[in-house]
């Protein structure tokens, strides 16, 4: 039998080490080896009994596949192979956070999806920092190159990113500013959702994918406008992570502000 890795968890017997066997392996493991961090992957809200907004992750993960030569399926076919992965026994209105994958295995695609359920909204205060990442977490006004390779398996500069921050007390951080370049306070890995006097206010950068807008399409908040630098008279504002965590800010960029209440873009479920 081909070895394989276990990516989405398929039925099977476990050893006392709770390794699975599987009787089909669902990679070969030359694929793992050679194609290390080149795979179209995307994270998406899916809300059980809410029908997914799969044409939306195809063409994102198209345009990666497009981009490196990789065997993409139709969207017909992709659709099926995400629905068939989908957990059923989960209760309507659970919040998964599924992670589909584009595998080439000679010439042919196919696609491995994870999924975890996701409680959206958590109480834990965060921090968002300020700092120069220019160049390493990839952004919507950066070369195609740069974008595409952001929406691979490649996430190990995610994760030492993600390690420096934490150093600092920080879950995320906005860019500080650029000469000759438009001013953003995007957050680096997630989104900002700011409140002052005149409403509610949505910041982010739509790479790899809008954060606001799959959790908005799928009902598990309203709407929110989108804004590019966060407001002087800010009130409060509240974290968005890439797993779609929504935390309050207790400190934005060495601004306190009250971390407590729920947040109001949030629909009842």
């Amino acid at each position: 039998m081909t070895a394989a890795v276990d990516v989405s968890s398929p039925s099977g017997s476990r050893s006392t080490h709770s390794i699975p066997e599987i009787v089909t392996p669902l990679l070969p493991v030359t694929q793992v080896i050679t194609h290390l961090g080149t795979n179209p992957m995307l994270t998406m809200p899916v809300v059980v009994g809410v029908e997914p907004d799969v044409d939306a992750a195809w063409h994102r993960l198209a345009e990666v596949a497009d981009f490196f030569g990789i065997a993409m399926p139709g969207l017909d076919d992709f659709r099926v192979a995400v629905l068939e992965q989908l957990p059923v026994t989960r209760p309507v209105g659970t919040l998964l956070a599924v992670t589909a994958t584009v595998f080439d295995v000679d010439g042919q695609s196919r696609v491995v999806v994870a999924s975890e359920p996701v409680e959206p909204v958590r109480p834990a205060p965060v921090r968002i920092g300020r700092c120069d990442a220019v160049g390493l977490v990839p952004r919507s006004a950066d070369p195609v190159w740069r974008r595409m390779a952001g929406r691979t398996t490649s996430r190990g500069h995610l994760d030492q990113f993600q390690r420096w921050l934490a150093d600092q007390g920080w879950v995320d951080a906005v860019p500080v500013a650029v000469p000759h370049a438009k001013p953003s306070d995007a957050p680096y890995l997630g989104a900002l959702v700011v409140e002052t006097a005149a409403g509610l206010s949505g910041i982010e950068d739509p790479e790899p994918a809008s954060l606001l807008d799959q959790l908005a399409a799928c009902g598990v908040i309203a709407n929110v406008d989108g804004t590019g630098r966060v407001p002087a008279d800010v009130t409060r504002a509240w974290w968005v992570s890439p797993r779609f965590l929504i935390h309050p800010v207790a400190d934005l960029d060495g601004t306190s502000l009250p971390a407590h209440g729920a947040p109001p873009f949030v629909e009842q479920r």
